[in-house]
C-alpha cells in the first residue's frame, strides 16, 4: 500500500496540475483576444465583461418580483402559482392607458418605457413578464417562468415521465390558445363578424379540441397527471374558468368530465379562491 508521504506527495502533484490546467485555459483565452489585436489587461478585462454579461442566472435570493402589465394575460398563470404554493411574491404592474379608449395603436405606458430604458427588460429583449429574484437570477418569457416556479413548488409531477406529460398537457393547452388568438377577435371592431366566429368557436371548434384533451390526459380522476396537482392541471383551469367571459364551461366543455374535474379541483383551492375575489379588475 502506498505510504502517507506517497498519497501527499500524489496529492498535491494532482492540484497542481488541476491549477496548471485552470491557468492554460485562462490564458488560451486571453491569448485568442490578443490575438485580436487586443494587449493582455484588456483582453483580461474583455474576458471578465463577457462573464459578467453572459446573464443573470444564478441562484434566487429575498423575494421574488413578477414585472408585467396591469392585466391578467400571460402572467396569471405564474401570480396563480405562487398563490397555490403559498409564497409571497411582488406583483409588479405596469400601468397604461389609451389616447383612444380601446385603440392600442394610442397606448400610453411611461413607467414601462422607463424601466425598459434603464435595462430592467434587456434580459427579455425589451419586453415582459420578466420574473426577477436578488441581484442574480432574472427569468423572461411566460413559460419559462410558468416551468421554473412549477417545478420549485413541486407542481411538475412526480418522476421525469410525469414532467414530461406536464409539458405535453401546457402544449396542447397552447394550441387550443393559439388557435383562438389567432382569429383576432380581441381588437376586432366588427361586432357582426366578432360574433359569428365566437358562435363557430364555442359552438363547435373548442368543444371538439376539448374532446380531444379530454380523452388524452393520462392522470387519475381530478388531475391531468398522475395523481397529484401540477402545472397543467393549472392551465385547464385558467383555459375552462379563466379565459373565455363570453362562454361558460358548463356548456362548451360539458362533453370534458376529465377536463371538468380538473379545473374544479383547482377552483376549489381556498387560495385560488381567495385570489379570483381579491385580484385586481382589469380589461385582459
Amino acid at each position: 500500500a502506498p505510504s502517507g508521504r506517497r498519497l501527499q506527495r500524489r496529492s498535491a502533484g494532482a492540484v497542481a496540475a488541476a491549477a496548471a490546467v485552470a491557468a492554460g485555459v485562462c490564458w488560451a483565452a486571453a491569448s485568442s483576444l490578443s490575438f485580436l489585436g487586443l494587449p493582455p489587461a484588456t483582453a483580461h478585462r474583455r474576458l471578465s465583461a463577457v462573464s459578467r454579461a453572459a446573464g443573470p442566472f444564478g441562484q434566487p435570493s429575498g423575494k421574488f418580483t413578477l414585472r408585467y402589465f396591469d392585466g391578467r394575460g400571460v402572467a396569471e398563470t405564474a401570480r396563480i402559482l405562487f398563490k397555490i404554493a403559498g409564497e409571497d411574491f411582488e406583483d409588479k404592474r405596469y400601468p397604461f392607458t389609451f389616447g383612444v379608449p380601446g385603440d392600442f395603436s394610442t397606448i400610453k405606458r411611461e413607467e414601462f418605457e422607463a424601466d425598459r430604458a434603464a435595462g430592467k427588460m434587456d434580459v427579455a429583449m425589451g419586453k415582459v413578464p420578466v420574473l426577477e429574484a436578488g441581484p442574480d437570477f432574472s427569468l423572461p418569457q411566460s413559460k419559462a417562468i410558468e416551468r421554473f416556479l412549477a417545478g420549485r413548488f413541486g407542481l411538475m409531477g412526480g418522476s421525469p415521465e410525469e414532467a414530461a406529460w406536464v409539458d405535453a398537457v401546457a402544449e396542447h393547452v397552447r394550441d387550443i390558445n393559439d388557435a383562438y388568438r389567432s382569429k383576432g377577435v380581441f381588437f376586432m371592431k366588427d361586432a357582426e363578424k366578432k360574433k359569428e366566429i365566437q358562435d363557430k368557436w364555442f359552438g363547435e371548434e373548442l368543444p371538439a379540441m376539448l374532446k380531444k384533451l379530454d380523452k388524452a390526459l393520462p392522470g387519475a380522476e381530478g388531475f391531468s397527471v398522475g395523481s397529484k396537482m401540477s402545472l397543467a392541471d393549472v392551465l385547464i383551469f385558467r383555459l375552462l374558468e379563466d379565459t373565455y367571459a363570453e362562454a361558460k364551461s358548463a356548456d362548451f366543455a360539458a362533453d370534458c368530465p376529465q377536463l371538468q374535474a380538473v379545473a374544479a379541483n383547482v377552483g376549489g383551492l381556498a387560495a385560488v379562491q381567495s385570489w379570483l375575489a381579491d385580484r385586481p379588475k382589469t380589461m385582459f
